[in-house]
């Protein structure tokens, strides 16, 4: 946890204001900006030298050569990022999601790797390994609790939900709350965290060679879900009448069977590699129509999130370049077929 980046020397430094307070918040970018050390008004970063073997608190190697990856989330790029492979697509994920559903991230208020032990503690922060993010500091600041809204709250959950136990926000910590905290707390040897950046789409910071033909997901009557959305928006987009509902039932599967007899492939009402290939249409900035609004869904879906407008301008783009990257794509903002597989696996 990183709930004691504030030491004694902070508390002198404001006599009789109590460290939970936003003056003393603030000060918090000082010590996270990424410098190896700094003094201003008499205060200095703690814990700025070197340890064999070190690790912090989560069990993650910590050191002043952590591989760090930049992480860029909306306008905002978190100082120095976080750890490569694993840590990275989590943390990227959690980064993601917040922007788009909890709050939108500012710049200057976020903070990634920051070599440092906890002040007053022998051990090393999460910060210190890079598997630790800050957000909005001085919104949410130490010490304080209840400043997000309940709505905030739930939406904190369903991340936390997604994230398999791997991540815990600082907001509930039993003692001393961190609400802008977010940190792996599962070591680098626990199967559950390659298990979630495997789920996510991601974890090795050698991204593995994209396969010779896209692995498309086989759809079926009864399933639902944002596979089942794009899949209705494809088929609106080859002029077939549905509802556009997320359901896989009677109505999509007679027209899946119409659409598939329109391209000579076998009838069976099951969407697999061959008709999703006949249905995908590639798409780019400037595109409108049924397409667009399929995959707008899906790489919300996806924890990258865009305005569901039917409309690929910038922000869609935005959105497909990152998700692009994260699952290894080649990042040129186009949604071809390896894309198209990618958004609705």
């Amino acid at each position: 946890m990183c709930n004691e980046h504030f030491g004694a020397r902070q508390a002198a430094a404001v006599p009789g204001k109590p460290l939970n307070t936003p003056g003393i918040a603030l000060n918090r970018r000082l010590f996270l900006g990424g410098t190896a050390a700094a003094a201003v008004g008499g205060l200095s970063l703690l814990g700025a030298g070197p340890a064999a073997a070190a690790t912090s608190q989560n069990g993650w190697p910590a050191s002043t050569s952590v591989p760090l990856g930049t992480l860029t989330v909306g306008a905002v790029t978190f100082p120095q990022g976080v750890r490569t492979g694993a840590p990275h697509t989590i943390l990227g994920y959690v980064a993601r999601r917040f922007n788009n559903e909890v709050e939108t991230l500012r710049k200057g208020e976020c903070w990634g790797y920051n070599f440092r032990k906890i002040s007053g503690s022998t051990s090393y922060s999460n910060h210190a390994s890079g598997t630790a993010i800050d957000v909005n500091a001085p919104e949410h600041f130490l010490g304080a609790s209840g400043t997000f809204s309940a709505s905030q709250v739930r939406a904190i959950r369903a991340i936390l939900s997604t994230c398999d136990g791997v991540v815990r926000w600082g907001g509930d910590y039993s003692r001393r709350k961190d609400e802008m905290h977010f940190e792996l707390v599962k070591g680098p040897a626990d199967p559950a965290v390659a298990a979630l950046a495997r789920k996510l789409g991601g974890g090795s910071s050698t991204p593995p060679p994209a396969p010779s033909t896209p692995a498309w997901r086989v759809v079926r009557r009864g399933q639902q879900g944002y596979f089942v959305t794009a899949l209705q928006r494809l088929l609106r987009q080859h002029g077939r009448p549905l509802t556009v509902d997320g359901t896989f039932g009677s109505g999509t599967e007679a027209q899946v069977v119409a659409f598939q007899k329109s391209r000579s492939l076998a009838a069976d009402g099951i969407v697999g590699a061959k008709t999703w290939t006949a249905l995908q249409v590639t798409r780019k900035e400037g595109n409108a129509g049924h397409a667009v609004f399929g995959l707008q869904h899906c790489v919300s879906a996806k924890g990258f999130g865009t305005a569901q407008d039917g409309i690929f301008g910038p922000k869609t783009a935005a959105a497909i370049l990152a998700f692009q990257r994260s699952r290894s794509l080649a990042a040129d903002g186009v949604v071809g077929p390896r894309t198209w597989a990618a958004l609705v696996a």
